[in-house]
């Protein structure tokens, strides 16, 4: 049973990625310094921030030393426990401003199982995928996928959560195109979804349209007529003065009380819009540094994910780096008004503990998949060794 859960005979060391957890507790750094200054001091979000990071870098080194072969194989498990966390969520989580996201447990205090989703759907899509590896071609096995995976974006969105929703959807596509699926499956499925996704566009701004809830059409529209939307453009408007305060190189050196920091007054600014906050306290300097980082991680991912023993661990790998970059993405075009406006983290620096958690347990996934590489490449390293 140890054999199975440590695997060390197929670990190699050296591959222990070091930097991605120094990237990724970086980020978490630089982080908590603008949480400390933007926070209501009474709400202790920066005192819990710190609390969560150490939790998270112990919980990133211990996952790192269980084979993921091990893990992925409660795939099944994991899609359970999930479904059942988003239904009890559904039912009995508590809302804040309309949205029933959270659950609120004992001696813990509120969690956020859609954070735990993102983990559990990369685990249980990757073991999907490599356990009927054969079949992968097949458009019935794409269509089981896709049912499958359904319940629980459908519970997700329906909290509502739409920005999660939409990385989540972005990460499974960018999983199946990873796993191998053939062109003529993947050509047939661009030609319809490409001109789908504009009459989608369309169809959403509409005054009929039924798929999204008055308030999140809202923003579409008032990205598009700002003027018409003056109310609903107020935090992005807001933002935009933000940035533009921080300059090259930002206040904190000038005003580390946060004084006249004007993001201040904007809702959810240690978490959703943490990257003004980075932007008026590191000016434009600071968030060149921040993107460097996130994409450096995301780098590493599909670089492990490349030299991953087989099939499984690279998908684990790509799932991951898909999700992350998907979510950066998202979080810094909303606070630069390119996105409507929806709420989402910014990957190891928003403070939020279920972020933080499921955000470390993918570091400890990714560096398990880097300690142990393809055979041929290991065979190579064992000659050159002799």
């Amino acid at each position: 049973m140890f054999k199975a859960i440590f695997n060390f005979k197929e670990y190699n060391f050296r591959h222990y990625r070091i930097s991605v957890l120094l990237a990724t507790f970086l980020l978490s750094f630089i982080g908590l310094t603008v949480i400390e200054v933007v926070q209501n001091p009474k709400d202790r979000l920066y005192e819990r921030q710190i609390l969560g990071l150490a939790i998270g870098i112990m919980v990133a080194l211990v996952v790192s030393l269980v084979d993921y072969h091990f893990i992925c194989k409660f795939f099944v498990v994991f899609y359970i426990i999930n479904m059942g966390l988003l239904i009890y969520t559904k039912l009995a989580g508590k809302a804040y401003h309309d949205a029933k996201r959270w659950l609120e447990l004992p001696g813990i205090g509120q969690f956020m199982p859609s954070e735990l989703t993102k983990v559990f759907l990369i685990l249980f899509i990757a073991a999907m995928f490599a356990r009927f590896q054969k079949k992968t071609e097949k458009f019935y096995f794409l269509v089981i996928m896709c049912i499958l995976v359904a319940p629980p974006l459908y519970l997700i969105l329906d909290q509502p959560d739409l920005s999660t929703t939409i990385a989540l959807l972005v990460m499974f596509a960018g999983m199946v195109f990873l796993s191998g699926l053939t062109y003529k499956i993947i050509i047939p499925v661009l030609v319809v979804a490409i001109p789908a996704c504009f009459g989608l566009w369309w169809y959403i701004q509409q005054d009929f349209q039924v798929l999204l809830e008055q308030y999140q059409q809202n923003r579409i529209l008032a990205l598009k007529y700002p003027d018409l939307y003056p109310d609903l453009m107020y935090q992005q408007d807001n933002a935009a003065i933000a940035i533009h305060a921080g300059g090259l190189t930002g206040k904190m050196l000038t005003d580390s009380t946060g004084e006249t920091w004007k993001c201040k007054g904007l809702a959810a600014i240690e978490s959703d819009f943490i990257y003004t906050a980075f932007a008026e306290a590191y000016g434009f300097i600071g968030c060149c540094v921040i993107i460097a980082l996130l994409s450096y991680f995301i780098f590493r991912t599909f670089q492990t994910a490349r030299h991953a023993r087989d099939y499984l661990g690279m998908l684990v790998a790509g799932g991951i780096g898909t999700l992350v970059g998907a979510q950066t993405i998202i979080h810094i075009c909303v606070n630069t008004s390119l996105f409507p406006n929806t709420g989402i983290p910014l990957p190891y620096a928003s403070q939020g503990l279920s972020s933080l958690f499921g955000n470390y347990l993918m570091v400890g996934l990714l560096l398990n998949v880097g300690l142990q590489q393809k055979e041929k490449e290991k065979a190579e390293e064992d000659i050159v060794s002799r």
